[in-house]
């Protein structure tokens, strides 16, 4: 099948591309990279009557550092975060995260900011994006807003964005120096979107004490246990999830002391699943987050294997 007609705008400036979006009412659509609205459309899914094509507006286009971290361009692609070619503020998240997006064909159109309109949690930049804590800037006719990333996304292809408001920038904090990072996707095969996608950030307890070359006193453990941790999990529900139950179970140990069959539990709970009332897919769909978690908590300590 093939999209419906429609007309097309394509304004070189940000306060031409609000203009027609507003004009175009509950009828309009943002398109930038087309990634995941086109095949919509194709297949009669979505008929928006008006597509305001933001690739002409130079400004949604340029990323910076800031004192506080960076802020990217809503049309930046992929591909830029991949190879860096923008600043990334994550110690390698960012690009690590972007490189598994699709094929290279896609990373080169799809946008940042697109995916997280999009609002599939299934996709790599709205669990990521929660994970960081990002912000997403917006821009109507009406003003400006900023809205964090785990408020914007209220569900399946469901923001808290208006329909006359687009997303200009999107904001993320530096990550400190002592911060580890991991993440782990589980799909059929590379490229496609997750199955299970999880996310860790979190700080090891690198202190310990005893005797040592040097006599009694402290030194770095790079194996000490969690600390501080947060877990999020991609493709699991309607949009990304904070596992907070998870975390508890995780906090004062390492991937070494939990196998995944006993993240299933404290999974469940996140899940808002009764264990006991649960059939023969959905346990293997809580087994596979399971794994998907434990990896991500082995590449976090950089273990590998």
């Amino acid at each position: 099948m093939k999209a419906p007609a429609f007309r097309y705008r394509r304004p070189a400036t940000l306060d031409e591309a609000v203009q027609l979006l507003a004009d175009a009412g509950d009828d309009g659509k943002v398109i930038a990279g087309g990634q995941s609205l086109v095949p919509i459309m194709n297949m009669r899914l979505a008929e928006p009557e008006t597509l305001v094509d933001l690739t002409g507006v130079d400004a949604l286009r340029t990323s910076r550092e800031t004192p506080s971290g960076a802020r990217y361009g809503a049309t930046t692609t992929h591909m830029r975060f991949e190879y860096e070619l923008v600043p990334d503020v994550t110690r390698g998240l960012l690009p690590y995260a972007a490189a598994g997006i699709g094929y290279p064909a896609i990373r080169n159109r799809g946008t940042v900011g697109g995916s997280l309109a999009h609002s599939d949690s299934s996709a790599e930049w709205p669990t990521v994006m929660s994970a960081l804590d990002a912000t997403v800037h917006t821009r109507s006719v009406r003003g400006t807003r900023a809205i964090p990333v785990r408020e914007l996304l209220l569900g399946f292809f469901t923001t808290a964005l208006a329909p006359d408001e687009l997303i200009t920038e999107v904001e993320v904090r530096r990550l400190a120096a002592s911060t580890r990072w991991g993440m782990y996707k589980m799909c059929r095969k590379p490229g496609e979107f997750a199955e299970s996608l999880a996310v860790v950030l979190g700080e090891r307890d690198l202190g310990g004490r005893g005797v040592g070359e040097r006599g009694v006193g402290e030194w770095d453990d790079p194996n000490g246990p969690w600390q501080e941790i947060e877990l999020w999990l991609g493709a699991a529900t309607d949009r990304p999830l904070r596992l907070r139950t998870t975390e508890a179970a995780v906090r004062g140990g390492t991937s070494a002391d939990l196998e995944p069959a006993r993240l299933v539990e404290p999974l469940a709970e996140d899940m808002g699943q009764d264990l006991s009332g649960l059939d023969s897919t959905a346990r293997y769909a809580l087994q596979l987050h399971a794994v998907t978690v434990h990896r991500a908590l082995r590449a976090a300590e950089g273990t590998t294997g």
